[in-house]
């Protein structure tokens, strides 16, 4: 099992996977995650079994400020990486529970501090917040998220600048 970019071919994958982990109104189409990809493929990553089939992904890309992107709508992105918005993370239903979460998180901090990235961005849903804080994100309670997410959705944060690349992190449940 590895980490890797995402590639053409693991599409049918991704959507297949988001459809099994969210609910219906938090899906998006292929172009509008597609869109996170394109802006910034060097931040969206799938971990792959041995046969190279998608057990889970991770879409990324650079963002400025603390307004949230609008669910269902495309990025286009040209900034650089001072600061990335963590779109989405989801597992196979049939690994959850084997640290895939885990690996995929650890995978893009460090690869996020290595090209000098200062802040992480992320939008909990699904009653998340709990876990993301396990990986030291924290809500930013005075900012409102956009309805489309949910309700109890929340924007959490992670300042690199003073996160340790070798910090031990927990294993997902």
């Amino acid at each position: 099992m590895s980490i890797r970019m995402i590639k053409e071919t693991d599409w049918d994958a991704i959507m297949q996977i988001q459809s099994d982990a969210y609910a219906s109104h938090l899906h998006e189409d292929l172009t509008v995650l597609q869109s996170k990809w394109i802006a910034s493929p060097t931040s969206c990553f799938v971990f792959t079994h041995a046969d190279d089939s998608v057990l889970g992904y991770l879409l990324a890309h650079p963002w400025l400020g603390n307004q949230v992107p609008k669910l269902g709508k495309a990025v286009v992105v040209d900034t650089g990486y001072c600061e990335v918005y963590l779109h989405d993370l989801a597992i196979s239903g049939d690994a959850r529970g084997l640290g895939i979460a885990s690996q995929l998180i650890n995978n893009f901090i460090i690869a996020m501090q290595n090209v000098g990235c200062q802040r992480l961005l992320l939008t909990a849903v699904q009653d998340s917040a709990p876990f993301w804080q396990q990986y030291g994100f924290n809500c930013l309670e005075h900012i409102s998220v956009c309805p489309s997410y949910g309700q109890g959705a929340k924007l959490m944060v992670l300042n690199l600048q003073a996160h340790s690349k070798h910090q031990s992190k927990p294993q997902s449940k």
